[in-house]
This record gives structure tokens, sequence and C-alpha cells, in this order.
């Protein structure tokens, strides 16, 4: 068979459309492989900052350096708003971010499926739709956690993001569709499913009734899968119907990934990111209240132009106050397009990398309190794999958890009881693995704090 290739750079929602392309090309006849050499390479790339940029560069010229005979297509966000530079030496085809779901006919015309099948795609479809009608790609190594993108495109233009130019406006997949595929990863065998978008909350947005998210989850309830995932929600996108809906969901993960970006009201109104400091403490009780357990990581960007060093203790100070359990901090990068990049005031690098690692450092304790919370306490723990010797896997709080015991309980969700916490991570003993009882894992309903 002919052997494809895709190695993908970024986010979980980028993963998904590498996932997504993978299945269209398995049924187009091709073999998809994780490693070793291939036909054709595709590189699903980004563009969030410049360093992800340098990365999809450094990685298409040592693909094309180390497999001259192979064919190479590059596409994803980088490709979307440098297509021209993405055309390096090697590169035989670029594919723009909304013709990925025409990944089969790209490739077909440089390297055809093996048995002559399919360019062709679904019925009705025009090849520039955001939310690929191909369900998630799914092996036997990956059942454990499936993704799916039910959102794209984002329409906010924060000063500083290229997104809106990479992704296009805000897309949704019909809850018939969404539903049908994750009935699908169920049958499949996936024991979580991390639900995907650029903006996920705005999932449904226009369409009104149950086409929201919080319809989305509500549906969800039907579908035997023990472990639902939200990947990351903005902030002023959780309203009072989507809380409403996670109070006593039985399968929703209770963890949010809610973006912060900085603690400086001056400085979010400088990003564009529609919301106060004040609107995100409140909206933390609020979820909270809901859910006492909650584990919260965010982003939080430094250096932004203009961010003076009293507004950076101002962050310092609200990431301490909130408590997250885990941060993503990131230096400001001048993003081509953006407001954030006309500005005058860009800072210097070396403070931009100074008050990073203040906070990466910040973010390690945080993360170390977050983890002594749950010593002595019976968690469930989905293992994912056996690493050097030992099973890991998360908690539905998203903490990683090691533990010592046999191979078969890999994929299955186990009840652990934590004994100790190091840089943020929990080693555990083994209490009573947990079954699929009328589709719902018992020991997946962790305590109360």
């Amino acid at each position: 068979m002919t052997r494809i290739r895709i190695i993908t750079l970024g986010c979980k929602v980028n993963q998904c459309d590498g996932d997504e392309m993978a299945r269209a090309l398995v049924s187009a006849g091709y073999e998809i492989v994780s490693r070793g050499d291939a036909d054709a390479y595709i590189v699903n790339t980004c563009t969030v900052t410049a360093t992800a940029d340098a990365k999809a560069r450094k990685l298409i010229r040592k693909l094309a350096r180390e497999h001259p005979g192979a064919r190479l297509i590059v596409t994803g966000c980088w490709a979307q708003c440098h297509e021209k530079e993405a055309a390096l030496p090697g590169v035989s085809a670029v594919v723009l971010n909304v013709e990925k779901v025409s990944i089969v006919e790209a490739l077909g015309k440089l390297v055809p499926p093996p048995d002559g099948r399919g360019n062709a795609l679904p019925n009705g479809h025009d090849g520039r739709r955001a939310c690929s009608p191909y369900p998630p790609y799914i092996t036997a190594s990956s059942r454990t956690r499936a993704f799916l993108k039910v959102q794209d495109g984002c329409d906010h233009h924060c000063a500083y993001c290229a997104v809106p130019s990479a992704r296009g406006l805000p897309t949704s997949k019909p809850l018939d569709d969404a539903l049908a595929e994750l009935r699908r990863i169920a049958d499949e065998g996936a024991q979580e499913v991390v639900l995907c978008g650029i903006r996920l909350g705005a999932y449904g947005r226009g369409h009104g009734g149950a086409f929201g998210l919080a319809g989305l989850l509500r549906s969800l309830r039907q579908v035997p899968i023990p472990r639902v995932r939200l990947s990351s929600i903005e902030p002023m996108d959780v309203g009072d119907d989507l809380l409403k809906e996670m109070a006593d969901h039985p399968t929703l993960c209770h963890h949010l990934h809610l973006p912060l970006q900085a603690g400086d009201d001056a400085v979010l109104s400088d990003m564009g990111r529609g919301h106060t400091s004040a609107d995100f403490s409140r909206l933390v009780a609020r979820m909270r209240g809901v859910w006492p357990d909650v584990s919260l990581t965010t982003d939080v960007m430094v250096g932004f132009p203009g961010e003076t060093d009293e507004q950076f203790e101002r962050t310092v100070q609200f990431v301490r106050e909130v408590g997250f359990s885990r941060l993503h901090v990131f230096p400001y990068s001048p993003r081509p397009g953006t407001p954030a990049m006309q500005r005058s005031d860009q800072l210097p690098a070396p403070v931009k990398r100074e008050r990073a690692q203040r906070l990466i450092a910040i973010g390690a304790e945080l993360a170390q309190q977050a983890a002594l919370a749950w010593v002595g306490r019976e968690v469930g723990v989905l293992f994912e794999e056996r690493k050097a010797g030992r099973l890991t896997g998360l908690t539905r709080q998203y903490l990683r958890v090691w533990c010592d015991g046999p191979e078969e309980r890999v994929g299955r969700i186990v009840s652990v009881i934590p004994h100790r916490a190091e840089r943020g991570e929990l080693e555990a003993v083994v209490g009573t693995p947990s079954g699929r009882t009328a589709g719902w894992p018992a020991a997946d309903h962790e305590a109360s704090p």
C-alpha cells in the first residue's frame, strides 16, 4: 500500500484535522504510518507564534533533506497565512487550511491511491467547509481518548491573534452529525472524547435552540462514552445555560481550560479580550460553586506591547489568587497583520523571556499545590499507556497519575489512591478497576474536596 505519514504541529484542533485527514486517506485506500519511511509526508502546521513558524520551516526542510524521493505536502495555519513561504524547496504542494477536506484529491494528483479509489468528496460537499464531514480517525492504540472537532474559526479578533486569518469565520458541525460521530467513537471503544474547537463556546452560534454547546452536552448524556472533556473555552462564552448543563452532567470532566492572557485590565483591554479580571474572578467563583473539585488551567501571555512592570505584577498576583492548577505561559510574539504588531512600544526579548520564566516557575508551584490536594483521596484514572515500565493516565481534573500495574489496565478507568505528589503529578497505588456498567464507569465519580 502507499504509505502516508501525517505530522501535526500545534493545538488539539489541528490534531483533529490531522485525524480527519487520516480517516479520509484510509477510506481512499492509503496506509497511514506514524513512523519510518513513507511515500508521502503531510505537515500540518501551526502559526500561533513565531516559534511555531520556525518549527514548521525546520521540519519541512528536514523532511525534504532526509526523504528526497517522497512527496511533501504542507498544510495548516502557517500554510494558510504564508502560502508562498510554505512552498519551500522540496515541497510538492501547499494545501490551504480551508482545503484540508480535499486532501485526498490533492494527494491523489501526486501519489494515486493503490486501488484507484475515491478522490471524490461526500455528496453535496464543496471542499471548503471548515468542519470536515469525515469522522475522527481512531486506531487500536488511540482508542483510550478520541478528539472530535465540532467547531472551527473565530471572529473575535484579539489584537495579537492571527487565528481569524488562519481559520476563517466560525463554523459548526451540525448537531446530528456530531452525535453520529460521537456514537461511532463510542462503538470503537473510546473511554474519553475531547470536544475541540477554535472557539468551542461559539458552537452552534446563530442557530438557536438546542444547536449550541449546552445542547450538544445535553444530547451527549445519551451516548455511552464514560468521559467527555472540553478542550478550551473562552471565559466570555461560559453563560448560564452552559453552567446549568455542567452542574449535574454525569460524564463531563471537571476540568476547564479558560484562557486568561493577562490579569491587568488595561492590558486585557489593549488585547481586545472582551472581559476584565473581575469578570474572570466571578466566573471562577461560579464554576467552583458548580464543581467544587474543578481544575482550572489557563493561557497567560507576557510582554504584550506596552505592558509595564506594574501590570505584569498584577497578572502575577491574579494568577496566584485564582489558584490555577496549570499555566501555559508564552511570550508575546508579533503576528503579521495584527494590530499589536503595529504598535511602537514593543518590549525587548530579554524582558519577555524573564517574565515568562518567572510565571513558569509560579505555574510549577501551583501545579504542585493542585496535585497535593488529591493525595490520600480515591480518584478515577483513565490509563493511556505504559511508559518507562509504569502505567500513566489522567483524572477527570486533568491531573497526571503514575502507578504500577498490569498492561490490561491500559484503556480502562481505574480507581487509585495517590500517596505522593511530585512536580505537579501524582504517584498512586491501584484500588479497584472500574468496568463499564450500563455504559458508565462507577469509579470515575470522584469525591468532592
